[in-house]
């Protein structure tokens, strides 16, 4: 019964809810059919419906990865913030629209949007020789597409920007190109624009009957238009526009010739056309200001009969939900006595897993304040931590900048180098312990020699082992062969952590880093670790809390403190590997630390060689390096680097300059940061493939490798390098990529 009363009260719900989602639907229309309504309400002067349009069309395409139809959206946008003179919002929309031209390769639209970034450019003086060279890349872009109507285009410009300098001899250099490839199926704006161009060019040499001769034809033809019913009011007032200059020039050539009269009158002429340009000027603003009030008004009728129809269905509405809730209330209330006596059954049963919820809420309340507390404890103890070395940076800065003499300027850049390593070290057992929380950290096989690694942990610990008076013994198994094949990295994470710990914890003491064989098999070791000290030893209620995370050793000696985060890491890279570490200790006599880990044994030498990328050599390392970077501190680093290597570079502030370069100087290599200003180097990179599918371009990024990794090589990159980096691994990166290209 209970289930038939269920089933009734949700097909009434699920009718309920058609009734109100019916009172509205969303129409969608495709990217192109918005880009078409975009034009055609810019071309009746609705600049501001033609954005908001534009601007629905662009979400659409970004979210669709289209970068053809990006280009051509910004393209409009740009039109309309230049017809409404915001040069500056004009300007950088058409230089968006280029970039994504050139992504999608669509050279009609790049030619375009060359031509109309010129007309911008040449309209301010700082920028009108850069808009000439667009105007010249939109023609060789035109000649190139073979297009007849694109290519005469920009030489019209380039002839009226020149004869507006009075430099004529330039101007005729492209009119002349202009005048051959005018045929019949050529606009009679285009004709008019170039004979009135012609008659002030060949007046400016003195030839007055051919001079006479073009401006009479482009009155002629601008007189014919201005007649013309088809063209719109805009396209009028420009003939109108075009008149007058030609009337103009046609005064100059009477007053040339001495005929002033002529000149007089032309001149009158000239005038009278400028005023009815004008009128028909006046005439769009007010166009435009009607069509804004009329959408207005249209408007506010669409609001008043939308308000009455919601009005009317509302009362409907009203009804209807009255009786679907009356209807309901019934059901409910049925059910509701058909479940009461069911209630009080399961009432008791209730209460108890009640009483059982309540202890687990007591206990998990309990836990929450111990991490509660143990976070509080982590963020007040890394503030102190981070506070310290960064105190010793700041001070040690200051006395450099004083100039010590050189004794106490190396001892200086020492404690420096110290602070340095060890704030770097601090944000690392963060971000570490945060990834393999997040199952972020796979296991590598890499070659690498056991007595080398831990040689090179030793010496780098080697201030802090100075610090304490501790000497440190290395003693590795002779049965083992030293070159392995693992995960070098988590197992110098673990070794410096553990022999970190021990140096700290150790006064005037000893240090042994054993390396035993328990298991030799034809292709592996399983080998075990100890790491043993004759130092403060851990007290045994604390040697199991001691691995968790942000957990110390408490006691009153306040140069023991760290972050709690080692020991956390060390247990957690242990697990990665399938094992585990365990601990021996006593107050006052040390501990001893040591745990399991199978290592693959090394195939030849000279496959080890090869794998690692240490012997690369390709006769020279003399390469053109472009380095891409926004931060001046960071430039110089990197440039210093690589010279002191006897490389050679370059530098480019943003993925826009990088672009200009690589299409105009030759690399062997390309640096590129991510997060730059205007454009980022992930969307650089795709522009730079879409002409050079071949120089090696590495991400030099302090992003997150896991987090950049794949979005860098989708869009084409080679490798990837983070911030801070070792020096030597910097280079081999760098000879690998370039060894692939030229040894290809």
């Amino acid at each position: 019964m209970r289930n038939f009363v269920q089933h009734i009260v949700l097909i009434f719900l699920i009718g309920f809810t058609s009734i109100v989602q019916s009172q509205s639907s969303l129409v969608s229309d495709s990217i192109q059919s918005y880009i078409d309504k975009a034009e055609k309400l810019q071309e009746e002067y609705k600049y501001e419906k033609s954005l908001e349009i534009a601007k629905a069309a662009l979400q659409n395409a970004q979210y669709n990865n289209d970068d053809k139809s990006l280009g051509y959206i910004y393209n409009i946008i740009a039109k309309n913030y230049e017809t409404n003179d915001d040069d500056s919002k004009a300007r950088s929309n058409y230089r968006r629209a280029l970039v994504y031209a050139q992504s999608s390769n669509s050279k009609t639209l790049e030619t375009d949007l060359y031509n109309n970034l010129a007309r911008v450019y040449t309209k301010h003086n700082l920028t009108r020789s850069k808009g000439v060279s667009y105007y010249k890349k939109s023609y060789e872009y035109a000649i190139k597409l073979g297009d007849t109507a694109r290519m005469i285009r920009p030489l019209l410009n380039l002839g009226e920007y020149y004869i507006s300098r009075n430099d004529y001899d330039s101007s005729y250099e492209y009119l002349e190109p202009a005048t051959e490839l005018i045929n019949e199926k050529s606009s009679n704006l285009i004709k008019t624009k170039l004979n009135g161009l012609l008659g002030k060019y060949f007046l400016s040499i003195r030839k007055y009957e051919k001079s006479e001769e073009y401006i009479d034809q482009a009155i002629f033809n601008a007189i014919g238009e201005t007649k013309n019913k088809n063209n719109n009011d805009e396209l009028v007032s420009t003939y109108f526009e075009e008149l007058a200059a030609a009337y103009e020039t046609k005064s100059d050539l009477y007053k040339e010739q001495e005929d002033f009269q002529k000149a007089y009158n032309f001149q009158k002429k000239q005038f009278q056309y400028i005023l009815i340009a004008k009128d028909f000027k006046k005439l769009i603003e007010l166009q435009q200001a009607n069509i804004k009030y009329e959408v207005d008004q249209y408007e506010e009728k669409i609001k008043k009969a939308e308000s009455e129809k919601k009005e009317s269905e509302s009362e409907a509405l009203k009804w209807r939900i009255s009786i679907i809730l009356g209807v309901i209330l019934i059901l409910i209330s049925l059910a509701f006595l058909i479940s009461s006596y069911k209630n009080n059954i399961q009432k008791r049963r209730l209460n108890s897993d009640l009483i059982e919820k309540n202890k687990e809420l007591i206990s998990a309340k309990e836990t929450a304040e111990q991490v509660s507390t143990l976070k509080s404890q982590f963020i007040s103890t890394v503030s102190h931590e981070l506070r310290t070395p960064l105190y010793g940076v700041i001070g040690l800065t200051s006395l450099l900048m004083e100039n010590p003499d050189k004794k106490k300027k190396d001892e200086y850049l020492e404690s420096l180098k110290f602070s340095g390593d060890y704030l770097l070290a601090l944000i690392n057992d963060v971000l570490q312990l945060s990834k393999i929380e997040t199952n972020e950290v796979k296991l590598e096989k890499v070659t690498f020699d056991i007595r080398t690694l831990i040689e090179g942990i030793v010496n780098s610990l080697h201030t802090k082992q100075k610090s304490n008076n501790n000497t440190v013994h290395i003693d590795i198994d002779k049965k083992i062969n030293t070159t392995l094949i693992g995960d070098s990295v988590r197992l110098s994470q673990i070794l410096i952590n553990l022999i970190g710990n021990a140096l700290k914890f150790t006064k005037d003491g000893n240090i042994w880093v054993s390396v035993k064989c328990m298991d030799d098999y034809d292709d592996s070791y399983t080998l075990r670790f100890i790491i043993r000290d004759d130092g403060i030893g851990i007290p045994k209620n604390k040697q199991q809390t001691i691995f968790d995370n942000f957990a110390q050793v408490k006691n009153e000696n306040q140069e023991y403190e760290g972050t709690g985060l080692g020991l956390a890491i060390v247990k957690k890279l242990i697990h990665l590997h399938d094992s585990e570490i365990n601990i021996t200790s006593n107050e006052g006599k040390g501990s001893e630390f040591y745990f399991d880990l199978s290592y693959e044994k090394a195939v030849k030498e000279e496959e080890i060689s090869l794998k690692s990328g240490e012997n690369l050599s390709i006769g020279t390392t003399n390469f053109y390096v472009l380095i891409v970077d926004d931060n001046k501190i960071n430039q110089i680093v990197t440039q210093n680097i690589l010279k002191k290597k006897g490389y050679t570079c370059n530098i480019a502030s943003n993925g826009m300059d990088a672009i200009e370069m690589l299409k105009n100087e030759k690399f062997d290599l390309v640096l590129m940061d991510i997060n730059m200003p205007e454009m980022n180097g992930l969307d650089a990179t795709k522009v730079v493939r879409t002409f050079n599918t071949h120089i090696p371009i590495i991400a030099l990024t302090a992003v997150e490798e896991g987090e950049i990794r794949n979005q860098a090589l989708s869009v084409g990159m080679n490798d990837v390098i983070i911030k801070p980096y070792d020096t030597q691994q910097f280079f081999q990166t760098i000879m690998r990529n370039i060894s692939k290209v030229k040894m290809a």
